[in-house]
């Protein structure tokens, strides 16, 4: 009996841990079309390509240019 519950528990921690670590689809980092000026804030940069190009997030690079993140 005992080795039926174990077997049944360590089930489900593997379920678990594939939920956990599904695959992700593939992301793609594009140069920003609508942010004007530089990027000094990696959050406001965020905030543009969230709020205004509906995108996944933003960042600004060594560039001083926002680059967003979507999805490929």
């Amino acid at each position: 009996m005992e080795k039926k519950m174990a077997g049944f528990c360590i089930f489900f921690l593997i379920l678990f841990l594939a939920q956990e670590y599904g695959v992700e689809g593939k992301e793609c980092l594009n140069l920003s079309d609508k942010f004007k000026g530089p990027c000094l804030g990696s959050k406001n940069c965020d905030h543009h390509c969230r709020d205004i190009e509906h995108l996944l997030s933003g960042v600004c690079r060594d560039d001083f240019r926002c680059w967003c993140n979507r999805k490929c």
